[in-house]
């Protein structure tokens, strides 16, 4: 929920190092309090980040294509466009239907076709419709991640290759996105008529543009770390023109200007910069993000619960910024992630129990409806605070000890020497085994692509307590 209090900035000033610095240790359980106690403070509507709209709020697209021909036509609303196809590459007959060049026409719509070199994949996008091809695998990757082999998707004219798309892959991905699509055939010339959604509603119901005017170029202020991160991971970080305090990642962010804390920033600096997009999540409150519209400022809002929410909320934002194709690859990526995590997960023989401490006075967790828990389940291991059935508990020396932790993950930035020292601690399976590790907060804190570092780490730590 947008409320006080975050938990995108509990461990915000934690490292490796900070066992040595008891001050940072302060300042991180003063956050971690406000996030708890704000968490009681302000309701917010039921929504979902990245919901389509529905109603009449879609664009609609129309192709004329004929099998053999080197010309084609697309309207998108009422603008007519004429194209043509690649020398040497023309639509064909396939099956019941035709295949044709992808890149132009889906460029000539407005969408976007881009090649990564490094990866040999071609991602694409047209508002929130978006795939992957790729060609080491022959693979096609789709709106939900599932890949199949479609090798006859590649034809190759001397040393050049060009990826075609079919009518069935159009209308699947189209329909993926919330859409509609159908053909007909009159006189060899294929109609192809597709709508998409053309708004999207965050969290709290305010609706965004799929194709945004501004694509890719929108003044940008984050107020909150984990919204500067993912507008970098989606190569916008340039674009940010202010952030929040305690956005520290990647290196790059510490030189853009703050406008104070995440749950109070200065509305007169925002009037001043004039951002075409201010991006809000928990932490910020449900007042100051009305007084911003109140203001005429575009605002959205995000706040996923889950890990794969995380992933859907960054593949969300893409769409908002108009990147939707940068937002499938970072999305994909983080999916197949955590597919590998859980795979691996399923061949453990039994679920180890981790503790994971942000604060040591008083011994502070987090269980249910956090993405520690969630990141903790899908590695294969059972949170001991899930029982408490509460996001951030409080718990006893008395309540760890008896639930005997195989594992000790130690978020709080004040080193696994701190849990290690505690006499009381001695007889904890994790203290005595060895099984007690350090963690940067961030890495389980934060929803960003950072997190699937702290997926992989706990996932290590689970692997390593179920070996004999």
């Amino acid at each position: 929920m947008i409320r006080t209090g975050s938990r995108n900035q509990i461990g915000s000033h934690a490292d490796r190092m900070a066992g040595c610095r008891p001050a940072g240790g302060r300042r991180i359980v003063s956050l971690v309090l406000v996030a708890i106690i704000g968490s009681m403070l302000v309701p917010v509507p039921a929504g979902r980040a990245g919901s389509v709209a529905s109603g009449a709020s879609v664009r609609q697209f129309s192709l004329d294509i004929r099998a053999g021909q080197s010309t084609f036509v697309v309207t998108a609303d009422s603008k007519r466009i004429t194209g043509s196809f690649p020398k040497g590459f023309v639509p064909i007959k396939l099956g019941t239907g035709l295949a044709f060049p992808m890149r132009a026409l889906i460029e000539a719509a407005g969408g976007v076709v881009r090649f990564e070199r490094s990866q040999n994949t071609a991602y694409f996008a047209l508002g929130p419709v978006a795939g992957a091809y790729e060609f080491d695998s022959k693979a096609l990757v789709d709106d939900s991640y599932r890949t199949s082999i479609r090798k006859e998707l590649v034809y190759i004219s001397g040393k050049t290759g060009v990826l075609f798309l079919t009518e069935d892959i159009l209308k699947n991905l189209v329909t993926a996105s919330g859409g509609t699509m159908t053909s007909s055939t009159r006189d060899g010339v294929t109609s192809i008529v597709f709508q998409i959604p053309s708004v999207m509603s965050d969290v709290l119901g305010y609706e965004h543009d799929t194709f945004p005017v501004k694509a890719g170029k929108m003044r940008l202020v984050t107020l909150a770390p984990n919204l500067a991160e993912n507008c970098f991971a989606l190569d916008q970080g340039s674009n940010i023109i202010a952030t929040s305090e305690y956005t520290d990642f990647p290196e790059q962010a510490k030189k853009i200007p703050t406008i104070g804390a995440f749950s109070n920033p200065s509305l007169e600096k925002l009037l001043v910069l004039s951002p075409d997009l201010i991006l809000v999540t928990d932490g910020t409150p449900l007042a100051v993000v009305e007084r911003l519209r109140k203001m005429g400022r575009e605002v959205y809002a995000d706040d996923p619960k889950s890990l794969s929410a995380i992933v859907d909320a960054i593949r969300s934002l893409s769409v908002v910024l108009g990147v939707p194709d940068r937002g499938f690859e970072v999305a994909l990526s983080m999916h197949r992630s955590i597919a590998r995590v859980a795979e691996a997960a399923k061949k453990l023989t039994r679920k180890s129990t981790v503790y994971v401490e942000i604060w040591n006075s008083p011994l502070m967790s987090a269980g249910k409806g956090t993405f520690v828990s969630d990141l903790i389940s899908i590695a294969g291991g059972s949170n001991i605070a899930d029982e408490t059935n509460t996001p951030w508990p409080v718990l006893s020396e008395e309540f760890i000890i008896s639930r005997n932790p195989d594992i000790i993950v130690v978020a709080s930035g004040m080193g696994a020497g701190d849990v290690l020292g505690r006499t009381a601690f001695a007889t904890v399976n994790a203290v005595k085994q060895g099984h007690v590790y350090d963690m940067v907060g961030d890495y389980i804190f934060r929803p960003s692509p950072r997190i699937i570092t702290g997926l992989e780490l706990i996932a290590d730590y689970v692997q390593r307590a179920s070996r004999p």
